[in-house]
């Protein structure tokens, strides 16, 4: 217990301190004002992206255990995570919009609240559609959660301090990112259910945290509208393609075929939309500029690689190596952990090498580990899966400061916010159609009688063609900015995978 003195005389004594000045003592330290309600809100921001992070990498290690627990198919199994990502996709940008329209804390707020229920219904859930529900709903807290942590940090900072912020918030994205499979690994071990319940209290203190200091903020000049008729066109879209190429092994011929063209049409349709309405989801014409376009294939090509990489071969690892969830988060490490190391560095590595040349040894590093990663069978060795994955983890540290860097610096200030919004949406997109292919791929390699380590090197070809072609189109169209600085609301967005 603490003590305080009170003077008698020449000389003092102590006296316990009473629960009162106990409780005062405490609120001094915690006290809200100018000097640290900026912090506070820095914490409570990062809670929600660190929940974030972690989600990317330990979902795909406790899926063996989820398929023996509850029954789960390897279709339901991809919809667990291609139920999540499409969910965001559709509404990352609208989030932010409706943020900036209504209040970013609100909203902030409101994506912690279905999150938090969302992975409740996770945790809870005793088949795979309700599994899949819940994380569709963990995805509809994910995308207003992703599009405005990072303006709510940037509100809260006045702009002297603001590059410190944003490197906090930078780091603790890295860290949860790096540390994920480790930590998945042992929560998968204790229940796979635990996965779920951890994100409860770390929901719970940055709600508190954010309602309690976070200032509330909107954009004057965001308008007043809503483009709904977009974001119908899109989910429909990207579901029904989605949708048939999952299933493509369970349902009839004509079914897949009609889903696919249904799927395709509504995506005619959403760029017909986004071409007349004033306040699009996405504005087609920002892709005309090279450099934002080269920035965007590179990220639609690497972080669509790593969503379908972080699915397949933790499933490879325990399934076919029979390796537990720890050692096989262990295993898979080196894709993580080198964005902490890499990534701290990158403004140095852009001022030496330029976003370019960076950016193109990022890819053709990815496309060399994939390329390792083909040759995976029953029995490989831990230095063959090492010579894959840690070439690929190297090239998550080197192309996406350089990616954000080059594709921002090349748009005018009035498109800032929302080019940003469309490449976030990008590199979810990415993950959903990636993985939608690959794993069209690998069930027709099954079905075709090819085992289970084969299928999968088999179908990491697709994704050795995709970062290839990403590794040419960023040569061709990316160049360097000139040495001013990213713009601020878009500094350090490069550690998110989603």
């Amino acid at each position: 217990m603490s003590e305080f003195r009170v003077p008698l005389g020449p000389k003092t004594r102590t006296r316990p301190e009473s629960p009162a000045a106990t409780a005062y003592n405490v609120a001094c330290v915690l006290r809200l004002d100018e000097r640290t309600r900026p912090w506070w809100t820095l914490a409570g921001a990062c809670s929600g992206l660190f929940i974030l992070m972690l989600d990317s990498t330990v979902v795909a290690l406790a899926l063996p255990s989820i398929r023996e627990d509850i029954g789960a198919t390897s279709t339901g199994l991809q919809w667990m995570m291609n139920g999540y990502l499409l969910v965001i996709t559709a509404f990352v940008v609208t989030g932010g919009r409706l943020g900036d329209m209504f209040g970013r804390k609100r909203l902030f707020l409101i994506g912690l609240v279905l999150f938090a229920l969302g992975s409740i219904v996770s945790a809870t859930a005793g088949d795979q559609f309700a599994l899949i529900c819940g994380r569709a709903l963990q995805g509809l807290g994910a995308a207003p959660m992703l599009s405005l942590s990072l303006a709510i940090v940037c509100h809260a900072f006045p702009a002297d301090t603001q590059a410190r912020a944003l490197g906090i918030w930078a780091g603790i994205s890295a860290v949860a990112l790096g540390l994920g499979p480790l930590v998945g690994g042992v929560l998968v071990e204790l229940d796979w259910r635990a996965i779920f319940w951890i994100n409860l209290p770390i929901a719970a203190i940055g709600i508190a945290i954010v309602w309690w200091a976070a200032p509330e903020s909107t954009d004057p000049g965001s308008g007043t509208r809503v483009d709904f008729r977009g974001l119908i066109a899109l989910a429909a879209g990207l579901t029904g393609v989605v949708l048939a190429l999952v299933q493509a092994e369970d349902w009839a011929d004509w079914l897949v075929a009609a889903l696919f063209l249904v799927g395709l049409a509504s995506l005619y349709a959403f760029w017909r939309v986004e071409h007349r309405v004033e306040e699009p989801i996405v504005d087609f014409s920002l892709f005309r500029n090279g450099p934002y376009l080269g920035a965007s294939a590179a990220a639609f090509a690497l972080v669509g690689a790593y969503w379908s990489v972080m699915f397949f071969q933790p499933q490879y690892l325990q399934e076919v190596r029979d390796h537990s969830a720890v050692v096989a988060g262990l295993i898979v490490m080196p894709i993580t952990v080198p964005m902490v190391f890499v990534s701290p560095f990158s403004g140095r590595l852009i001022a030496r090498f330029g976003a370019r040349l960076l950016m193109t040894v990022g890819m053709a590093l990815g496309a060399l580990g994939l390329l390792v990663l083909t040759r995976i069978g029953p029995d490989s060795s831990y230095a063959l899966l090492f010579a894959g994955y840690l070439p690929f983890g190297v090239a998550l540290g080197l192309v996406y400061a350089p990616m954000s860097t080059a594709a921002m610096a090349a748009m005018p200030a009035t498109k800032v916010g929302i080019a940003s919004g469309v490449l976030a949406m990008t590199r979810v997109m990415a993950g959903t159609v990636a993985l939608a292919v690959v794993g069209a791929v690998f069930a027709a390699m099954l079905a075709g009688g090819r085992g289970f380590a084969d299928a999968v090197g088999g179908s990491t070809w697709v994704l050795v063609a995709l970062v290839a072609v990403g590794a040419v189109l960023t040569w061709m169209l990316v160049r360097d900015p000139d040495q001013s600085p990213a713009p601020p609301h878009d500094r350090n967005r490069h550690f998110h995978l989603h």
